[in-house]
Parts: C-alpha cells; structure tokens; sequence
C-alpha cells in the first residue's frame, strides 16, 4: 500500500507534489483543530464549571452545618414512642422517602434518606431536638443534581 502510495507521489510533477503537501498540511490542521483541540477546550471548560458548582454546592453545606454547630441549644422534649417511629415520622413530615430504618438498641435509629435537598435536610435534623431525638452521626454525600444522600444516627436525648 505504501509502496503504490509512494509511487504515486513519485509521479506526480513538482507543481502537484507541492500542491498535495499543501492540501495534507491543510487538512492536517483542520483534523488537529477540529477533531482534538476543540473538542479538548469544550471538555475543559465543561469540567472547570462542574467544579465550580460542586464547589458552591459544598460550601453551602458546610455554611448550614457550621449554622448548626452555632444554633443555640434547645431543651430536648420528651420522646412520645419509640424511637424508631419518631424518626421516621419525623422524616416524612418533612417530605423525606425514608429507604432503610434500622433500629440500634432501644436508644438509637440509623435511617437512610436516598435523596433530598441539603436546605431541608439540615432544616429537619435542626428540628429533631424538639421532637427528642438527636443527632449522633452523620454522613451526607452530594449527588451531581445538586441533592444530597443522608445516612444519619438518632439517638433518644438525654441518653
């Protein structure tokens, strides 16, 4: 193959050997610049501003644990049920799908919250020391929807 090719190019007179190393440059260019470095940017810029919103993301879940860190301390109520019961009504209340609810002893609840909005999420687990119940663990993972997956341990307040 490379030895017709060759030939070929052999051939040809000065004036169009000139003019198809012209065109292969040509056409060199247009496949680097269409084909790799164009794509390449596209795929760049598009990383850099999911960073950024992963980023903006992150840092408003941080600012609302840090409010909570700063929320003054409310009196635990008195638990009415089981703790289990109060921890997934809670969650429902607030509009959670509760996945998974293991109960940990008589004092302690694991609940799985497969998707929810950090806002709200922070917003009920702030609520839950009047309902008496607190919060023991915490595990939040952001999802690319900007949502958040909550695997969070409950226990009865005071215990």
């Amino acid at each position: 193959m490379m030895g017709r090719l060759s030939a070929w190019f052999i051939g040809l007179t000065g004036r169009e050997r000139w003019l198809v190393g012209v065109a292969g440059g040509l056409t060199a260019l247009i496949v680097l610049v269409y084909g790799i470095v164009l794509p390449l940017g596209h795929a760049l810029d598009d990383a850099a501003l999911r960073h950024r919103e992963a980023t903006e993301r992150a840092g408003r879940i941080v600012a609302g644990l840090e409010a909570l860190k700063r929320a003054p301390v409310v009196k635990a109520a008195a638990l009415a049920g089981p703790v289990e019961q109060v921890a997934q009504g809670s969650a429902q209340a607030a509009g959670f799908v509760v996945q998974s609810s293991q109960r940990q002893g008589s004092d302690m609840v694991v609940l799985i919250i497969p998707t929810a909005r950090p806002s709200a999420t922070l917003s009920w687990l702030d609520g839950l020391a009047a309902q008496g119940l607190v919060v023991e663990q915490l595990t939040m993972t952001p999802a690319p929807d900007g949502t958040v997956s909550v695997n969070v341990t409950l226990r009865r307040a005071g215990a």
